[in-house]
This record gives structure tokens, C-alpha cells and sequence, in this order.
């Protein structure tokens, strides 16, 4: 009677095994459907924003652009034929020429993320262009930086992409220093080789920011701050993906953020 059983005891530990395997396989098999599923959602989220972005884009741009240039033109005539006016004057007019281009660039970044340019690569010498760019930057931003470019080689980029990440990046760190106070702010930029890797970083003494939020910074339309839309990390990381390079925070709220562009390393070491 026992070797009678055996089998049909063989066979019923088998098929409780069997079983117990294909809920765990039907079970990973559904996580991953629906996580694939969230995938697909967030990207349609991410289409929509999108499209959003390009109808709105299509339709305000031509209007604020001249208007606003107009702004700047006035504001620029008016604070070179009030050089000696008192203080209040020039402090609301420079105020007002700041935040016109604001709003330029508000409008430059929303034409720049709606469409896709491909860049044009070709070698850059990484500490010199920095410092071209950092000699067209305005006095208020440019007597809070120290430099540290220790790179000494050129990197594969396109100038003109590079310059707009760069940028977005040094502006937000400029934002940074104002919350904070004109007298205090302090922002490094600093350039460093690692392997076939450059590193070029903006570091700010600024309020920093939460994890929360440096987990979101590249979400297309997500703004902490009252004057803005969002667009400018979305476009920084974009033109980084573009050169096959990438974007790296670190942030520590109440004491500060250092953001990295990494860029691929063209092997040639500048003379």
C-alpha cells in the first residue's frame, strides 16, 4: 500500500511546488506590467506637458518678445542718461531691466524646450571657454565668483548648447546668492578631469534645497520659485544627455548647491 501511495504522494508535492512557483511567477509578472504601465503614463504626462508647452510657446512668444525687447532698450537708454540720479532711480531701474530679461529668458527657454536641436560637436577647450563666457556676464554675478578650472583639456560639445546649460545653471546659482544677500554670496566654478570625464561645476552658497525637491528639479514645469516656469534644469539636462554627458546635484538645505555638468573628454590636453 505504501509504494501504491508513493507516486500519488510524489505527484502532490510536485504540483503544490508548481503551484507555489507559478503564483510567484504570475506575481512578478504582474509588478512588472505595472510598472510598465507607470512608465507609460508618466511619459504620456510628460507628451502632454509638452504639447502644452509648444502651443503656448507658438502662441505668446512673438507677442512678448517685442514688447519686451522694447523694455530692455528703454530701461538700458534711461540708466545711461540718469548716471548721476540717486540711488532709488537706478536701483528700480536696474530691477527693471533684470526682470525684463527674465522674462526674455523665460520665453528663450520655452522656444528652446519645445523644439529639438542637434548639436553640432566639435573639440572645446573647457577652462577657456569658461572663462570667454564668465567675461560676458553681467558685474553683479561676476564679483561673486571664484574660479578653480583645473580641467587642462578639451571636451567634444557644441559651444553654442554648452553656453545655454551653463547658463541656466549659473543663473540659478546667481538666484541663489540674491535670496541670500548680495555681500554674502559666494559662487565657484570650478573644472575638473577624471578619467575620459570633465567635470564642470557651479557651487553656490545659497538656501539649498530639500531632497524632495533636488528629486524633481529635471520634471518638466516643476518651480519653487514665484518667477519661473520650470523649464531651465528640464533644458540643462536635455543638452547634457544630447553631448552623451549628464547633470549631477548636490544640495544640502540652509547651506548650499553644486551642480555638475559632465561632458565627454575629447582626449587633447589645452597648452
Amino acid at each position: 500500500m505504501f509504494l501504491a501511495l508513493l507516486p500519488l504522494l510524489a505527484i502532490g508535492a510536485w504540483w503544490i511546488v508548481l503551484s507555489h512557483e507559478s503564483r510567484e511567477l504570475a506575481e512578478r509578472d504582474l509588478v512588472t506590467s505595472l510598472e510598465k504601465l507607470r512608465q507609460a503614463q508618466q511619459e504620456l504626462a510628460s507628451n502632454e506637458r509638452l504639447a502644452a508647452i509648444g502651443q503656448i510657446t507658438a502662441t505668446v512668444s512673438h507677442e512678448l518678445r517685442n514688447p519686451l525687447g522694447t523694455m530692455v532698450t528703454s530701461t538700458d537708454i534711461l540708466r545711461r542718461s540718469l548716471k548721476n540720479a540717486d540711488e532709488p532711480v537706478t536701483g528700480e531701474l536696474q530691477r527693471l531691466q533684470r526682470n525684463a530679461w527674465r522674462c526674455v529668458r523665460i520665453i528663450e527657454d520655452l522656444l528652446d524646450f519645445s523644439r529639438k536641436h542637434a548639436p553640432v560637436m566639435s573639440p572645446v577647450a573647457i577652462d577657456r571657454w569658461v572663462k570667454q563666457q564668465l567675461s560676458e556676464e553681467d558685474q553683479e554675478i561676476a564679483h561673486l565668483i571664484t574660479l578653480k578650472l583645473d580641467a587642462g583639456c578639451d571636451v567634444l560639445a557644441d559651444a553654442e548648447r554648452l553656453r545655454q546649460a551653463f547658463s541656466n545653471v549659473l543663473q540659478n546659482a546667481a538666484q541663489a546668492c540674491e535670496e541670500r544677500g548680495k555681500q554674502s554670496g559666494q559662487i565657484i566654478i570650478s573644472t575638473q578631469r577624471l578619467r575620459d570625464r570633465v567635470y564642470l561645476s557651479v557651487s553656490d552658497n545659497g538656501g539649498g534645497m530639500s531632497q524632495d525637491v533636488a528629486d524633481r528639479v529635471f520634471e518638466p514645469l516643476f518651480s519653487t520659485k514665484a518667477f519661473g516656469v520650470g523649464l531651465g534644469m528640464p533644458l540643462v539636462k536635455r543638452i547634457m544627455e544630447q553631448h552623451g554627458g549628464d547633470v549631477l546635484i548636490e544640495s544640502q538645505k540652509g547651506v548650499g548647491t553644486t551642480v555638475s555638468l559632465v561632458l565627454p573628454c575629447a582626449g587633447k590636453r589645452e597648452p
